[in-house]
């Protein structure tokens, strides 16, 4: 009996000093607050679709249904024509240095214009050598505005737009020649922008391929709603894979 008991007492014993298990804390969703600036040219202008500003409000519309999402504001600093070196300008200017700092996302669209500007230069006498020379031109100043952008803002991601082919069916038989010069082009820029940390390249070309006779505005250079949405469709996954 006494042994029975002496086993009763030990048990108990063990019970009441075993740890308890704790209640596990509760974890807090992730939320984000996007403090957006989108930099570049047209395309981020919206031109083409100035109602919903371009991708950049449909992005901006697209991350406020999102449910972790908080709270989005932007700035567009997008401007119609402008290329590369006018994009170094912009970031001279000390309205745009402050929203860059205070951002926490950036998009930028910027080249097209470069590359335009040679086929209007040369359209007479167009040679690949033309838009070589032009390329090493625009890369030290796409360095540049990357260098900038990460001297003000060192931790922001950075979402930069490659280029689409509008001219499929404008240059005709010249296409097939213009399609390589286009790839490298953007071969290079995605280059550039892979020596950055959190700069990611989007590549567009594949979206439009094909389709520019119902992506494109009715200028047949700028997207038109359902090509803005594609672009922004692309970014926004690309924003989620970065998360």
């Amino acid at each position: 009996m006494l042994v029975v008991v002496l086993i009763l007492a030990a048990s108990l014993a063990i019970y009441h000093f075993r740890p308890q298990p704790h209640a596990q804390p509760k974890v807090k969703p992730i939320t984000y607050h996007y403090r957006i600036v989108a930099l570049g040219d047209s395309l981020t202008e919206g031109v083409g679709n100035e109602k919903k500003h371009g991708y950049v409000g449909i992005t901006a519309d697209t991350l406020k249904k999102q449910k972790n999402v908080k709270q989005v504001a932007y700035t567009d600093l997008g401007h119609r024509g402008d290329t590369s070196a006018d994009l170094l300008d912009v970031l001279k200017k000390p309205a745009a240095r402050r929203q860059v700092q205070k951002a926490n996302t950036i998009f930028l669209t910027i080249g097209g214009n470069d590359l335009v500007r040679v086929l209007r230069n040369h359209f007479m006498d167009l040679t690949a050598s033309d838009f070589s020379a032009e390329q090493k031109k625009f890369t030290p100043r796409l360095q540049k505005i990357f260098t900038t952008i990460r001297t003000l803002n060192p931790r922001a991601p950075v979402y930069f737009f490659g280029l689409y082919n509008p001219f499929e069916d404008y240059l005709g038989q010249a296409n097939k020649d213009f399609v390589p010069i286009l790839n490298r082009w953007n071969a290079n820029s995605k280059k550039v922008a892979g020596k950055y940390r959190d700069v990611h390249f989007i590549p567009t070309y594949d979206l439009f391929k094909g389709k520019i006779n119902t992506l494109l505005y009715d200028d047949h250079f700028h997207p038109n709603p359902k090509g803005y949405k594609l672009l922004s469709a692309r970014l926004v996954t690309t924003m989620k894979r970065d998360q």
